[in-house]
């Protein structure tokens, strides 16, 4: 019998975690959006703009394989907690400093890039823990709503941010993350895990960050994955820097405009996300790849064209 592809939420622990990933996702696109279209009140430099999206991005570059290894060593449930409070932290540092006056552009960038530890952090946690919370057999169905989270969340946190921005101001967006990172670490805490027993050593951080990097090493398919994902995203990534220039520059552009841009992008990644099983069944996975590379860089044209 077919699962349903809601059938994962009906596990009481990952209903709750999923609620957590979810909200922590619009967490994050709130931060990223508030963030850029600050420094576009503080300088009016594209370098410095676009680097509002590296500073958020790169932590998880630098630190994705040593997350990955905490989360396989240490408790995963109070590791959750703690990516949780870090986010919060942040944010209220970003909202005190906002407010006060003091928010320069390198800060502002420093505090983006601590607020992307967070999120490094936290990413190979709800991953890692995923196969401990649900039979097997849903496992395709819980990957897929964590791919929903993730899209919805490039909708609905730009609303929310753009909304607060236009009424009330950044250091709104800020004060919020943080009173949401604090709820989702108390719900974390809710979750109640066994101890695991293991007649192995401990494994070592170093020992651990190791294996990773050799299984990448003798692995060409991993290789090759890892090659396409990064040639993709390294031009993928420049209309999103620069979206907040692009729309300050528009007739009329202003937060609205740069909200009304990243909704709609979400919303073209939440329709590919519910059409993906039907265009799985007419292509294979490679032919898939090729042509959503020609499909966004034929939109990065349009982009750049445009008048």
């Amino acid at each position: 019998m077919r699962e349903s592809p809601w059938a994962p939420l009906r596990q009481p622990v990952f209903r709750m975690l999923w609620s957590v990933w979810l909200t922590a996702n619009v967490c994050m696109w709130m931060n990223d959006v508030a963030a850029a279209w600050m420094m576009t009140s503080l300088t009016t430099s594209p370098m410095m703009v676009a680097l509002v999206q590296s500073a958020s991005t790169l932590p998880v570059f630098f630190l994705g394989m040593p997350s990955g290894a905490l989360a396989d060593i240490l408790d995963r449930r109070k590791y959750f907690i703690f990516t949780q409070f870090w986010v919060a932290t942040v944010g209220v540092l970003m909202c005190v400093v906002t407010l006060s006056g003091h928010m320069v552009a390198p800060l502002l960038l420093l505090l983006t890039f601590a607020n992307g530890i967070g999120l490094a952090m936290r990413w190979p946690v709800f991953s890692a823990v995923i196969p401990e919370l649900i039979p097997k057999s849903q496992l395709p169905a819980a990957l897929a709503l964590n791919g929903i989270a993730m899209n919805t969340s490039r909708i609905f946190g730009p609303i929310l941010a753009g909304a607060l921005i236009a009424g009330l101001g950044s250091a709104y967006v800020f004060a919020l993350n943080a009173v949401l990172s604090v709820i989702c670490g108390f719900v974390i805490m809710r979750w109640r895990t066994e101890p695991k027993v293991s007649a192995l050593p401990a494994e070592r951080f170093f020992g651990a960050i190791r294996v990773g990097v050799r299984h990448v090493r003798e692995s060409v398919p991993m290789r090759a994955i890892l090659l396409r994902i990064t040639s993709f995203f390294l031009q993928a990534i420049a209309l999103t820097s620069l979206l907040p220039l692009v729309a300050k520059q528009m007739h009329g552009g202003g937060a609205g405009t740069f909200t009304l841009l990243l909704v709609s992008m979400g919303c073209g990644a939440v329709m590919a996300a519910l059409a993906m099983p039907r265009i799985r069944s007419l292509m294979d996975g490679d032919v898939l790849v090729r042509n959503g590379g020609i499909l966004q860089a034929a939109s990065m044209l349009v982009v750049a064209f445009a008048p």
